[in-house]
């Protein structure tokens, strides 16, 4: 792989835009819904994990809308409930070469991100598989502890050695109490972006 190739990699993000409803009802659903797309300018891919939803379909699933789009469907739910995706997806290096997701943020405006979570397992001794336990990526700010947000920089990541795959654990955790809901507000509308921040990695 060109030298040139690998700067093209330095800090790419890998967007994941996301929704997901609330409402006041004590046991109506509340809908999560991500939207995934691939990384320009790298081969990076993610690919379906072995949890299932609702429905019993994977839970990364091909859009119809857009080539290159996916959605990660995670079922409807009501405020107080715990959500725990296990093998929710995995992303795969497809480069010649090591990379590092060392940042997973938000764009702004984006709401809702207080009550997810997403760990990785990492590969700490550059076999191509997952060692040891979940590495929090992102802790929401209402629900985990320590809570304050992205928990990865470049001397904390996670590394992909070339054709490597590794997966994602998504948590979502809801209060059963304090989510801003009335008769004049029975839904609310979560949305935004998740960027996943990779870089090459040379040793």
């Amino acid at each position: 792989m060109k030298k040139s190739r690998k700067m093209l990699l330095m800090l790419l993000p890998l967007l994941i835009a996301y929704v997901f409803q609330a409402t006041q009802y004590a046991r109506a659903p509340l809908k999560y819904g991500y939207y995934i797309v691939y990384a320009q300018n790298a081969d990076i891919s993610l690919l379906p994990g072995t949890d299932l939803s609702p429905s019993g379909d994977p839970l990364l699933q091909n859009s119809t809308i857009q080539e290159g789009l996916y959605n990660l469907t995670l079922g409807k739910w009501a405020p107080g409930y715990r959500l725990n995706y296990t093998d929710a997806f995995h992303i795969r290096n497809r480069e010649a070469f090591n990379i590092a997701l060392i940042t997973l943020n938000f764009s702004s405006p984006s709401n809702g991100t207080n009550y997810l979570a997403a760990y990785v397992r990492n590969d700490t001794d550059g076999d191509g598989a997952p060692d040891g336990g979940w590495i929090a990526v992102w802790l929401g700010s209402q629900t985990w502890a320590p809570a304050d947000g992205n928990q990865l920089d470049i001397s904390n990541y996670i590394f992909f050695v070339p054709n490597s795959e590794l997966p994602v654990k998504l948590e979502i955790k809801l209060p059963e109490s304090g989510l801003p809901l009335s008769q004049g507000t029975p839904e609310l509308f979560y949305t935004g972006d998740i960027y996943l921040w990779f870089t090459s990695l040379d040793f």
